[in-house]
């Protein structure tokens, strides 16, 4: 649901308030609404009349016997709606992370931007966005993501193996009792995906499976909501399942909780609060933030006779991102196994989880 990450940029939101303030502006922003219409390929490009959007790439490579995980995600923020300046009016952000699942290491980066000078962007046109050498977009059928630190880099081609899933109904998930806290969001459950990693100086030719989420909106979530957890699964039988549970502050689980299961032919069904049940089998508590984070899960669906245990490639994988969106958070690599139908069923997954170290505060 990568998701709703950006709604919790509380500096962000102080200075968008600043701004608003001393300019005396009021203009409206657009909402994520039941009526609006995902058209793609054009919704793959920016929207910059929403307030927030984020493009979140997750995948599981292998080259030989290694393995990695990886994260790569470019976030926008409007400041302003005043079409005087519409690149001055934006802010990026973008995280990067590797896995080195085979030797449990875990590197991550991360970038801000304004873009005055160029350095920085997102179209409205077609899909491309950006923040210095890193980047995502459109070629055609395919997508090319690449990003690049003094210690690691990454570049892939991703092929979807499957038409776009509309999450939620029509791609408006709602997420708190307010209609407008939602997203308009979508979904490639799994992208074929090819190209190089870099790793201290190596470089390895990889291929595995990645997972796409776009999201946009302006509101999100209920002033309620302690945090969440997103779980993105590929089982071995090539079904997906997403769920996400947003964590209130009484220590319940909101109703406006959500996920969707994709068949092999591509079909998808939502999922309500009520179809699924998450329950924590372990934690780990950070020596850098201090946060209990869960690190293995059961997961069950009964709809789908699922019975699903996901369990962390290693424990630490938490991201302190003081120089972006401020925010400490968990994304890692996860492995699935367990049942469907009471045959044994295998998969790769990725879990981010929020609201651990600190309360999410959304605006």
């Amino acid at each position: 649901m990568r998701k709703v990450l950006i709604s919790s940029l509380l500096f962000t939101t102080l200075l968008a308030s600043i701004i608003y303030t001393a300019c005396a502006k009021k203009e409206p922003f657009s909402f994520a609404s039941p009526d609006y219409r995902l058209s793609l390929p054009k919704d793959h490009a920016a929207h910059n009349d929403f307030r927030t959007e984020w493009w979140y790439y997750t995948g599981h490579l292998q080259s030989g016997e290694r393995r990695f995980g990886y994260e790569l995600t470019f976030f926008r923020t409007s400041l302003t709606l005043d079409e005087a300046d519409a690149t001055r009016k934006q802010i990026y952000f973008a995280h990067f992370a590797i896995t080195d699942e085979s030797n449990k290491k875990f590197y991550y980066a991360e970038k801000q931007s304004r873009g005055n000078f160029g350095d920085a962007g997102a179209s409205e046109q077609y899909y491309k966005t950006f923040i210095g050498n890193w980047s995502a977009q459109d070629l055609g059928r395919y997508q090319l993501i690449q990003a690049e630190t003094d210690s690691f880099a990454l570049a892939l081609i991703l092929e979807p193996m499957k038409p776009p899933v509309l999450q939620g109904e029509n791609g408006y998930s709602r997420k708190g009792s307010d209609p407008k806290n939602a997203s308009m969001y979508y979904s490639y459950t799994r992208l074929k995906s090819t190209g190089a990693l870099t790793l201290n100086g190596t470089r390895y030719t990889v291929e595995g499976e990645s997972w796409k989420d776009h999201e946009f909106g302006t509101s999100q979530l209920d002033d309620n909501v302690a945090g969440w957890d997103w779980f993105s699964i590929q089982l071995s039988d090539t079904t997906e399942l997403m769920l996400y549970n947003l964590r209130l502050t009484d220590g319940t689980n909101s109703p406006f909780s959500s996920g969707t299961f994709v068949h092999k032919n591509g079909t998808s069904e939502k999922l309500s609060a009520s179809d699924f049940k998450i329950e924590v089998l372990a934690r780990y508590t950070s020596k850098k933030s201090g946060a209990a984070y869960p690190i293995q899960w059961t997961l069950s669906v009964p709809k789908f006779s699922l019975l699903l245990t996901v369990e962390a490639t290693f424990e630490d994988q938490e991201l302190l991102t003081e120089e972006s969106t401020r925010i400490t958070y968990w994304e890692g690599s996860t492995r699935v196994s367990g049942t469907k139908a009471g045959t044994a069923i295998s998969g790769n997954g990725y879990t981010e989880l929020t609201g651990y170290a600190k309360k999410i505060t959304a605006f």
